[in-house]
């Protein structure tokens, strides 16, 4: 997620913040957290996966109607894909481009399309060969007002649930 459709921002965090966040990235990123890194992709990933987190656990406490729909937290590698996706949306969304810009973007930028996220074979594969998102693929994951619709939770949440591809040894991921 590091790129100038995104917000950049520079967290400063105390020790055992870093270790704590660190323990929580190796467990979607155990190679990044290795090499001991305070920035990537995985340190992004795993700041949205904890925002997430975070903000569900506060809306189940409050007694007023939420602010934001909240998402089910990414957790297998597709579900962290479509997250970013849905990320990236609702950042062009809030600069004002359109969902025609959008699907422009997304199709030059290569993105896996929703279909592509649920097709029965690896990242690696619809990388090489990306579906074309149309105006229906961005309406399947954002409202018109901004708002992550039901079929993105949907989709969230499935792929949440199915299990993840060991890579063979010596493999390289996508990202």
């Amino acid at each position: 997620m590091t790129e100038k459709h995104l917000i950049p921002i520079y967290p400063e965090l105390g020790a055992d913040s870093l270790r704590k966040l660190t323990m929580i990235a190796s467990q979607h990123y155990p190679g990044w957290a290795k090499e001991e890194k305070r920035s990537g992709e995985p340190l992004n990933m795993t700041l949205s996966y904890c925002i997430e987190v975070a903000y569900n656990l506060l809306e189940k406490s409050r007694t007023t109607p939420p602010l934001y729909d909240a998402l089910p937290p990414p957790q297998t590698v597709k579900a962290r894909t479509l997250y970013d996706i849905y990320q990236r949306i609702t950042t062009l969304k809030s600069k004002g481009n359109t969902a025609a810009q959008m699907v422009s973007y997304l199709n030059q930028a290569q993105f896996p399309t929703p279909d592509d996220l649920f097709a029965n074979k690896p990242l690696t594969a619809t990388a090489c060969n990306p579906s074309r998102w149309d105006k229906r693929d961005v309406a399947a994951i954002i409202t018109p007002d901004g708002q992550p619709t039901g079929l993105l939770r949907e989709y969230l949440q499935e792929l949440n649930k199915r299990g993840q591809r060991k890579r063979a040894p010596g493999a390289k991921s996508v990202r």
